[in-house]
């Protein structure tokens, strides 16, 4: 039976109020059994995620408005994975920490800019994996597949190599151009989140 979680009138109102969700697994044991759409927080960013219980996340998010604005992120891949859906793994890349519901993987590819970077509108980190499917495959599924489905079909050997964090907010409407300018001018004033991967 699916327990509804209740949110406060002032969560309730964040929400309302065009914060995107985190959609959270939990079935009260080390596994997941589906995507249970009752738990819903509030989050700052434009994407919604399916978290797993055990891998390092507490179960409901904290819900209140965040102050902390996204900035936006560029980053390359050791291979041409642009159009393949990436997935959140553990440090140690033997389990799943968060994967996408399908239904929100509308308009959520990369872009690709200058030089083999990209411009990240999923998410992309340090632990990222990329499965097989692409993003049309993975928005038509009626039903997120399970977690062992997905670590069935992770690419091996794609990794994210080099991640920026840009200095201004992922919401900007020329993102893009920015970008390619910073890129060009060598990426002064952004910040390297990953300087190496080991492959």
């Amino acid at each position: 039976m699916v327990r509804h979680l209740i949110l406060p009138a002032i969560t309730a109102s964040a929400v309302m109020a065009g914060c995107s969700t985190h959609k959270e697994v939990s079935d009260g044991h080390s596994g997941a059994v589906g995507w249970n759409k009752s738990l819903e927080t509030g989050h700052t960013d434009s994407t919604s995620v399916i978290f797993l219980p055990g891998n390092g996340n507490t179960g409901i998010r904290d819900t209140r408005p965040s102050a902390v604005v996204p900035m936006a992120k560029i980053y390359k891949t050791n291979g041409d994975y642009a159009d393949r859906v990436p997935v959140m793994l553990n440090a140690s890349r033997t389990a799943l920490v968060s994967y996408p519901a399908p239904s929100d993987l509308r308009d959520s590819e990369p872009v690709k800019l200058d030089d083999g970077f990209l411009l990240d509108r999923r998410g992309v980190g340090v632990h990222t994996a990329f499965t097989r499917w692409t993003y049309k495959e993975y928005s038509e599924m009626t039903t997120p597949p399970s977690p062992e489905e997905i670590m069935a079909n992770l690419i091996p050997e794609a990794r994210v190599t080099e991640l920026y964090e840009m200095p201004f907010p992922a919401s900007t409407p020329d993102a893009v151009s920015r970008c390619n300018a910073l890129i060009t001018t060598g990426l002064p004033g952004c910040k390297s989140l990953i300087l190496r991967m080991k492959l």
